[in-house]
């Protein structure tokens, strides 16, 4: 898994495919791999002719673990959507 910074914190990503890009984004208290990959939304995708970007939030799967609950605004956890490779 790759990593990108979002305003100080380390972001986890994965790409797959080639053509038109397709950003998912996982629900709350998830992550990428639960909802996109284990379930075949990304193999069915690339199959179909597309890149897939998956990214896990901020305290989320694989990305950085913030312990304040105040650093999980809802416009912070949409930057990293926002910014995502």
């Amino acid at each position: 898994m790759h990593k990108f910074n979002s305003g100080g914190v380390e972001i986890a990503y994965q790409t797959a495919g080639e053509g038109p890009p397709i950003l998912l984004i996982h629900g709350f208290a998830s992550n990428a791999r639960v909802n996109w990959w284990d379930t075949g939304w990304v193999r069915t995708l690339t199959e179909a002719g597309r890149s897939v970007i998956t990214f896990d939030h901020r305290g989320h799967g694989e990305s950085e673990k913030l312990y304040d609950s105040a650093l999980y605004p809802a416009a912070e956890m949409a930057d990293g959507a926002r910014i995502a490779p």
